[in-house]
């Protein structure tokens, strides 16, 4: 499967590209700067130099793709608004490009998913990243009404540790999320739902 992955340089970007090309998927990875890209060199990855806000070069990394993943992140910029500009260009792009099945990475307590988070997550998120999550949950609502084949997934806190295949997937979790899950298992899961449809149209929750 040809993929378009965003988001490539960072530590999830980096496990989404890491578990594709094992699997025999061919990457397109759009970064802005290729030398942070280890795998630039391997022959089932094609590099795109270019911004993940601009239409135009999204258009152009999407060209032959069947899927697009999404693993943005604002690094430790808490006010930052990545997340809404980037949607606003992918929409556009991946209509131009023919691709209709979006898999994008949010985080757990934007939007709706904020009832789901314990008291210390949500007191940090309102104190300190209200602006950041309030640019997710507007970014997702873009999205949810493209009317593309998307999925939203919102991780538990995320570790930096091995796969584990044990992480559980809910749409309305009956308890608070406190618990961890590691970037392989999300990494894991959104590869997954690039030819799945069961979690077409719908918010997964990714815990242990």
């Amino acid at each position: 499967m040809q993929l378009t992955l965003l988001g490539a340089t960072g530590p999830t970007g980096q496990q989404i590209l890491g578990q594709a090309l094992k699997a025999g998927h061919r990457i397109t990875a759009l970064v802005r700067d290729p030398a942070r890209l280890p795998q630039r060199d391997h022959p089932d990855v094609t590099v795109v130099t270019g911004d993940a806000t601009s239409t135009d070069d999204l258009t152009r990394a999407l060209a032959g793709s069947d899927v697009v993943l999404s693993a943005l992140g604002p690094g430790k910029e808490f006010k930052s608004t990545l997340a809404g500009r980037a949607t606003r260009a992918l929409i556009p792009a991946a209509r131009a490009a023919g691709v209709d099945r979006v898999v994008m990475l949010s985080a757990l307590g934007a939007g709706d998913t904020m009832r789901y988070t314990g008291v210390v997550p949500k007191t940090v998120i309102n104190l300190m990243m209200s602006k950041l999550f309030a640019d997710k949950a507007e970014a997702d609502a873009l999205l949810r009404s493209s009317g593309l084949d998307w999925t939203l997934v919102y991780p538990a806190i995320l570790t930096n540790g091995s796969p584990t295949g044990t992480y559980t997937a809910r749409e309305a979790p009956r308890r608070k999320v406190s618990s961890r899950v590691s970037r392989a298992d999300v990494a894991d899961f959104m590869l997954k739902q690039a030819d799945s449809k069961e979690w077409s149209r719908r918010d997964a929750i990714l815990d242990r």
